[in-house]
């Protein structure tokens, strides 16, 4: 069993009891675990299709992270105790089946929950260029790609598996607590920290690093990278990808326009494809060698700009 030490102070894992308490806790710390910019829908509503079982989503995620780009989720929140192959993956199934055949239940669901709890969304409508909410929920219902999000107490490769497996955006997110007597700490995903960076950064680049085989095999050889981690609220904003070598290189030296990203394997990554060969920059963004460690160890984000701006004092401090 997993344990944290603060402060001299011992927490162990909680072991959740049943899910309705596991839910609990996620619903108290929703806007730290989904981001400020969203709207958890604590909502319970049967969805069923003609002749077919019905399924219950456990909620709606609202995430306007991105005030030019709203999305709308189905939440479901989960124990690793259950079986992935006889309850959760058949669950969601259900969701994405029944969710198609109810577009204008879910719509009036969502919109009488928003006027009885006075919750006010046309500024945010307007911000992503619609009329006003109900014109904004009736677009992300009927119009966007299905999303759905899974807390769970635990990922493991069997449940990654998922997501290779589904034509539906599916985000798993652990969320974990700990306790000290009446003291408790949460470990968690946070869903859309990516989303809120690119806010402040204009991001359309995701920037991997590479050994020199693999960059020369995959990236120059290719035209493709992969296994990357990538948040689903990510996937429509990157268009480029660019290339941090690693020794003894250590710098930014090419980038490409991307084609498509699609699901690795069942690894719950991505391949990135390019559109054509990469192109090297005629001045490599090499590592600042007072700040060693800024040096990427895993995808960072950034704007192509700021790369095909760089001049013979840019490093990688200045990227991002």
């Amino acid at each position: 069993m997993k344990r944290i030490l603060l402060n001299g102070k011992e927490y162990r894992e909680y072991e959740y009891r049943n899910e309705t308490e596991f839910e609990k806790d996620v619903i108290a710390n929703a806007k730290e675990v989904f981001g400020q910019n969203t709207i958890y829908i604590n909502l319970k509503k049967l969805l069923k299709a003609k002749h077919k079982h019905g399924s219950i989503p456990d909620g709606y995620l609202l995430d306007y992270t991105v005030n030019s780009n709203p999305r709308l989720y189905l939440v479901e929140n989960e124990l690793q105790v259950h079986s992935i192959r006889d309850h959760i993956a058949p669950q969601l199934v259900q969701f994405a089946f029944n969710y198609k055949h109810n577009f204008l239940k879910v719509k009036n669901i969502i919109v009488n929950y928003m006027v009885k709890n006075n919750i006010g969304v046309d500024a945010i409508a307007q911000k992503a260029g619609y009329r006003n909410a109900d014109a904004m929920i009736t677009d992300l219902i009927y119009n966007e790609k299905l999303g759905v999000i899974v807390s769970i107490d635990g990922i493991s490769e069997e449940l990654l598996e998922l997501k290779s497996l589904f034509r539906f955006d599916l985000e798993l997110l652990q969320f974990k607590k700990f306790i000290n007597g009446k003291d408790c700490l949460y470990l968690y995903d946070k869903f859309n920290e990516e989303a809120e960076l690119s806010n402040k950064l204009s991001i359309d680049t995701i920037l991997v690093p590479a050994e020199e085989k693999g960059f020369k095999e995959e990236f120059l050889g290719n035209n493709r990278w992969y296994a990357v981690s990538i948040g689903i609220n990510m996937l429509d904003k990157l268009k480029y990808i660019a290339v941090y070598q690693k020794k003894p290189v250590m710098a930014i030296t090419h980038y490409a326009e991307i084609a498509n990203i699609d699901l690795y394997g069942d690894t719950g990554k991505y391949i990135i494809y390019f559109k054509g060969d990469a192109t090297e920059l005629k001045r490599p963004i090499p590592l600042n060698k007072k700040h060693p460690r800024k040096a990427p160890q895993a995808r960072v984000y950034t704007n192509i700009e700021k790369i095909l701006k760089a001049d013979s004092k840019t490093t990688l401090d200045d990227i991002f």
